[in-house]
């Protein structure tokens, strides 16, 4: 243990002293809170009625969006030969 870093030169009286071991313990309890709030975060996300539809929603998602593409591609791909036959169709005549 380094004995020269002390963060506490600044207390001088009892006074300073309670005052720091206050602030010491409204440091440990903020910390608690947070690390409380963290837990229920993770137990909320880990909660199998709302983590299964996360996951589902997230492998459909793309999945959706390949189908979507897939079937934009298949109907511009039949317009466009539409197009090209009765173009052709024209120039014939």
């Amino acid at each position: 243990m380094n004995l020269s870093r002390n963060s506490y030169n600044h207390i001088k009286s009892f006074e300073d002293f309670e005052n720091e071991k206050m602030k010491l313990y409204y440091q440990v309890k903020l910390s608690e809170k947070k690390l409380e709030l963290r837990y229920i975060e993770l137990a909320s996300f880990l909660n199998p009625m709302r983590f299964v539809p996360f996951l589902v929603s997230s492998w459909i998602t793309p999945l959706a969006l390949s189908l979507k593409n897939l079937i934009i591609n298949f109907f511009s791909k039949e317009d466009k030969q539409n197009t090209s036959n009765s173009s052709n169709d024209e120039k014939s005549e």
